[in-house]
């Protein structure tokens, strides 16, 4: 109701389902965001992060967006900020060392100004815009850098690429239900990724997530 109150273009305060549906992690990583204090949603649906860095042109999201005369909710911004806010809460990185939406990424952690964690947050596992889909992307390019993939993967993996020209990175992938933790490093100029069980240092390597054995073209 107070999203449709502010904005001229929302008709209805109708919340409309979403086909993928809100399920329970994401929705209640964000919760817990919230009884953290991590993050302050005012009445019309725009959330504040109080506790990380945010991107130079403002800290302010809108949970919801305009569908049709309605109002849906943005999923991906759910597990985006449930995330950013478990390295906090869960795993212990100071919120000043979270760049929330810094370059490529959902979110990077920075050590003394190096970045050291680079996160990407998916509202779901499967699907065109999955988290599936954007790993098998970077294990294709990192076997073969001419592989063809699509043009927001390249970029996410150039950006990675180049973080670990400073030094090994965990890559951290989330999505509802899945978290995804990786070594990054460079050899012979392209990128390697190694798995791990957390995102904390020193871990076991665990099992890969089962990927397509013969991967189509993704264009």
């Amino acid at each position: 109701m107070g999203f449709a109150a502010v904005r001229s273009d929302v008709l209805s305060p109708r919340l409309a389902v979403s086909r993928r549906g809100l399920r329970a992690d994401e929705a209640a990583g964000f919760l817990t965001a919230l009884d953290a204090r991590v993050l302050h949603v005012d009445s019309a649906g725009y959330v504040v992060l109080s506790a990380f860095r945010s991107k130079v042109s403002g800290g302010r999201y809108a949970l919801f967006s305009r569908n049709g005369s309605g109002v849906a909710v943005n999923l991906e911004y759910l597990i985006q900020m449930a995330a950013a806010a478990e390295l906090l809460v869960a795993h212990g990185v100071a919120g000043t060392d979270i760049c929330f939406e810094q370059g490529e990424f959902d979110a990077v952690v920075e050590d003394g100004g190096v970045p050291v964690l680079a996160m990407e947050a998916k509202a779901r596992v499967q699907g065109t815009d999955g988290l599936l889909e954007l790993l098998n992307s970077m294990l294709r390019l990192g076997a073969n850098p001419q592989a063809s993939v699509k043009g927001i993967h390249w970029r996410k993996y150039a950006a990675l690429l180049d973080m670990t020209a400073q030094g090994p990175v965990v890559l951290w992938l989330v999505a509802d239900g899945a978290r995804w933790a990786f070594d990054a490093s460079m050899a012979a100029g392209t990128l390697r990724l190694m798995p791990r069980t957390t995102v904390s240092r020193h871990q076991a390597v665990p099992t890969l997530p089962v990927l397509e054995p013969h991967p189509r073209t993704i264009t």
